[in-house]
């Protein structure tokens, strides 16, 4: 019994389109880097995919799902051999460990924001104030400007194109040097210094908030009840034998990046303290 090849005339650009699920436009495309080069019907010019075409029109099908460049393709087919072969596969397992990486640190970001929107929204349910000792904490200086809070997210923009980088602001902790005797008119507390603060210090760290003794409280809602919270903490600070010892740090650590309702803020105000 004699075998039939099915590839003996070859097949059209219709037939091809339609098995790669491909544009005509794409396999025009493809014939003008010369990735592929389908032969010509002589009575009529119509092109014929042969079997050297199904192969390529395979690997590249194969490579562009990997990623690579139709550049990087046509390289490829220059330089067929094994050992082409095996670099490109070592080259698509390079890429892959580092897209592993970029995920692990995506992933561990993505924690680190849960379990901290967890944490804060279970001491705002107390807003009891407590003294403790924190240590030194890195931060990114986005401006020291004095402005109001509303316009901090127009210096963010500005910081993180100066940076020429993306400042992940929902994956960071907006907090604020404040001058807590200072009230704006809008309510809330002059901010001396705007800072970002990623657990991971992958963000920078060219401004230090300074490690010691500091009364804390976490609280719930709009930024312009801190100076409430600040009077009680004061009261509070020298109730306990303390006194003030430079400016607050207020944290922002549920705001504007997760919420549109003012009242699911979590704001933590930080006042430096020393035994009398």
């Amino acid at each position: 019994m004699k075998t039939t090849h099915l590839i003996d005339k070859g097949y059209s650009i219709r037939e091809a389109r339609a098995l790669y699920g491909l544009t005509t436009d794409t396999l025009y495309y493809y014939e003008e880097k010369g990735l592929v080069s389908p032969e010509r019907d002589k009575s009529n010019g119509y092109r014929i995919y042969t079997a050297r075409d199904f192969w390529k029109l395979n690997v590249i099908t194969e490579l562009r799902t990997m990623g690579f460049s139709l550049d990087a393709i046509k390289r490829y087919f220059e330089n067929h051999s094994l050992a082409s072969t095996m670099q490109l596969l070592n080259d698509e397992l390079a890429q892959i460990e580092t897209s592993l990486t970029a995920l692990h640190h995506a992933k561990t970001d993505v924690l680190d924001s849960l379990n901290r929107y967890v944490t804060a929204v279970t001491l705002a349910q107390s807003s009891q104030t407590t003294i403790m000792h924190i240590p030194d904490r890195p931060c990114l200086l986005v401006s020291r400007d004095t402005i109001y809070y509303e316009d901090m997210p127009y210096l963010f923009a500005k910081r993180a194109h100066e940076m020429d980088s993306t400042l992940r602001t929902m994956h960071s902790t907006p907090c604020y040097v404040v001058d807590q005797h200072h009230i704006q008119e809008n309510g809330c507390f002059a901010p001396q210094a705007i800072l970002l603060q990623n657990a991971n210090v992958t963000i920078g760290g060219d401004y230090i908030i300074p490690g010691g003794l500091y009364a804390a409280c976490t609280f719930r809602g709009a930024m312009d009840i801190a100076p409430e919270i600040y009077e009680t903490m004061s009261a509070y600070i020298h109730e306990q034998g303390y006194e003030e010892n430079g400016m607050a740090v207020e944290f922002c650590l549920v705001g504007e990046y997760e919420s549109d309702d003012k009242n699911e803020y979590v704001s933590r105000l930080e006042i430096p303290v020393t035994a009398r």
